[in-house]
């Protein structure tokens, strides 16, 4: 049986998610074609992060099924975010993302009840399908999630409909993980998902203990800690500082989002940078390898040019790296109740532009706006890099 993927604009966790559907396509004998006429399949691929990506979604899905609707699957987050949406469009069968299980995309078995070995049976993997999915194609670098979803329940979240609640994988599952980057010479092991600070909970672990056993287990690789939210520096704050001040963590992300109270109250989060600001000072003096990163959101409805003056100086004084974005409310959402009081598209881009711009200007930063600018993500590059090497120089 033959398979075509349509290309995708998924996030690196479902990325990753779809890289092993794949190897469990060819594992049960199927082969991955680039010519979707030639295939039996069409696995039509959808995200939900971004209102650009959502559209972009259901272009793809028009597009292919004016052809293939007779063979089409579509797959991810819009399926559980918009099913009506998707209803409107597409008639036949549908993957969520969402499962009961620490991966995504299970529902996809039961329309190939033929295949002897199941998805749970193929590993998780850390290298993306193709080359093109790579913003730095480096296979020294490999990308771990270490779990599903997410605990908490932003207001204006687009991901949580998606990929629903935290599903940690074991501790043991990912050191065996671990060892196959070990054995392929891996210099870097990226621990990913939506939101990781609060791992392992419902399976009986944390994150300090699975950071851990995964520093203990082999000093051939560096570490890189992404989606970490501030509540895990609240909660495991001593542990996670000596940790942290390893030098082969050499990479933190922990989005604070803002420093003003009231907005994080309507965000639905808690406030929490008496605690960030202290432990990333500490990490910056212990282990001045690491480049500390951050998420902003700015533009919130009601947002005083105060308030964001004071969240975009706090991230310029303790972080390296800053991603600013605009809000994005959506009517599905619970933060739409601002929605009287929002900004206008045109006043949330030149909030964006000249907060970019007043970062550049103050704080020796490499500051973008992510997948709403890559134009702005694209001028970072160069400057992250010189940013990594100079951390290098410093800590020899």
């Amino acid at each position: 049986m033959k398979f075509f993927i349509t290309d995708d604009d998924m996030c690196t966790t479902q990325k990753l998610n779809l890289a092993r559907v794949q190897k469990w396509i060819e594992v049960n004998g199927g082969v991955v074609t680039d010519i979707p006429k030639e295939a039996d399949r069409i696995l039509c691929q959808t995200c939900n992060g971004w209102s650009l990506l959502e559209k972009a979604s259901y272009k793809r899905i028009k597009d292919y099924s004016k052809h293939y609707a007779d063979k089409m699957i579509v797959m991810g987050c819009v399926n559980d975010a918009h099913p009506k949406n998707v209803s409107k469009l597409f008639s036949g069968p549908t993957v969520r993302t969402r499962t009961d299980k620490p991966y995504s995309f299970a529902e996809i078995e039961k329309l190939f009840p033929d295949f002897d070995t199941t998805l749970e049976e193929v590993p998780a993997q850390s290298v993306f399908r193709r080359k093109e999915d790579y913003r730095d194609y480096n296979l020294s670098k490999r990308f771990i999630n270490i779990a599903e979803g997410c605990s908490f329940s932003c207001s204006f979240c687009t991901h949580k409909p998606g990929l629903g609640p935290r599903r940690s994988r074991t501790v043991e599952d990912i050191i065996q993980q671990i060892k196959t980057c070990v054995e392929e010479n891996v210099e870097i092991v990226n621990l990913m998902g939506m939101e990781t600070s609060l791992y392992g909970i419902d399976v009986g672990s944390n994150y300090p203990d699975l950071l851990r056993k995964v520093l203990e287990y082999d000093e051939s690789y560096q570490i890189h800690v992404a989606q970490f939210q501030p509540m895990g520096i609240y909660r495991y704050y001593d542990d996670l500082l000596e940790l942290f001040k390893n030098k082969r963590v050499t990479d933190i992300q922990a989005p604070i989002q803002s420093t003003s109270g009231r907005i994080m109250k309507m965000m639905r989060r808690r406030e929490l940078s008496k605690y960030v600001g202290p432990f990333m000072t500490e990490v910056r003096k212990h282990n001045p390898r690491a480049i500390l990163r951050t998420d902003v959101i700015i533009g919130w409805p009601t947002e005083t040019p105060e308030e964001r003056l004071h969240s975009l100086d706090f991230a310029g004084k303790h972080f390296d790296e800053i991603a600013l974005y605009s809000i994005e409310l959506h009517p599905d959402l619970p933060a739409w109740e601002y929605k009287k009081d929002a900004f206008s598209d045109e006043e949330l881009e030149t909030i964006r532009k000249e907060s970019v711009r007043y970062m550049n200007e103050n704080y020796n930063v490499v500051v973008h706006s992510g997948q709403q600018d890559d134009n702005t993500m694209k001028q970072a590059e160069e400057k992250r890099k010189q940013l990594r090497e100079m951390k290098l120089v410093v800590s020899a």
